[in-house]
């Protein structure tokens, strides 16, 4: 067994994914097979009710009979809690030295971590992807998508983290300790984790990038265009408040 820690981690949090999940873990497993550094992947199940978990599992035995690929982590959620505490669970028991996290449909493609990785050795504890910049390559989104992301992103720079363009882009990178405190202090569990993370990396002092990047609708969110807006927006109260003494 190979006892060298990775230099990447790779966080998939999974919800009702069986139709997708093995086509993105085909991708990432193939992608990080050409890498030259050691790389994990763990995905975590958040209580799906289909058979996510299976076709997750019977990827990692063909990828490891079939093309000598080391087998993923699966952690599994009791009950489906949010997206945001997979990810922390995935954080926390993540052990490279860099812990990306990506969303199951792969609408950023996991090459695009190639522009983020730079970033640390400059420096940079968190760097994440946006849709925001000039040079991001965004396939045109639904209409609701992007009234939500206008509204939305309007409020996050108003009472959370101002100066950054774009929070909720499923695809940010952290330096493996910057990661796990960010994962212990955080309270928000659903779709408004990403700005928490955000708000307490810069409550910490930790130096945050925004880097463009390739972004393509995926059918098949589970955004809900008026509940989840009303949640998101009751979140950026709450992170105020929950890290006030921070």
């Amino acid at each position: 067994m190979n006892n060298e820690r990775p230099y990447l981690s790779i966080i998939i949090p999974a919800y009702n994914e069986q139709s997708r999940i093995a086509d993105s873990l085909y991708k990432v497993k193939d992608y990080l097979s050409q890498q030259s550094y050691r790389s994990e992947i763990i995905v975590v199940d958040d209580g799906s009710r289909d058979l996510t978990t299976e076709v997750v599992k019977f990827i990692d035995i063909y990828g490891k009979e079939t093309k000598e690929q080391e087998e993923g982590q699966l952690m599994e959620n009791i009950k489906n809690v949010g997206k945001g505490f997979s990810i922390a669970r995935g954080m926390i028991k993540a052990s490279g030295d860099i812990v990306l996290f990506s969303d199951a449909d792969l609408s950023t493609p996991i090459e695009e971590v190639e522009k983020l990785l730079p970033y640390f050795e400059q420096g940079f504890d968190v760097v994440i992807g946006s849709r925001k910049l000039a040079d991001s390559e965004v396939e045109k989104k639904p209409w609701y998508r992007d009234a939500m992301s206008l509204v939305f992103n309007l409020a996050v720079r108003t009472l959370s983290v101002p100066g950054i363009k774009d929070t909720q882009c499923g695809f940010k990178a952290y330096r493996r300790d910057a990661a796990q405190r960010i994962a212990l202090l955080q309270r928000i569990y659903g779709f408004g984790f990403d700005v928490e993370h955000l708000y307490i990396a810069r409550k910490q002092g930790f130096k945050i990038k925004e880097v463009a990047v390739k972004w393509e609708h995926m059918d098949g969110s589970k955004v809900d265009p008026v509940k989840d807006s009303i949640r998101m927006f009751t979140d950026l109260l709450k992170i105020r408040w929950l890290h006030r003494a921070m």
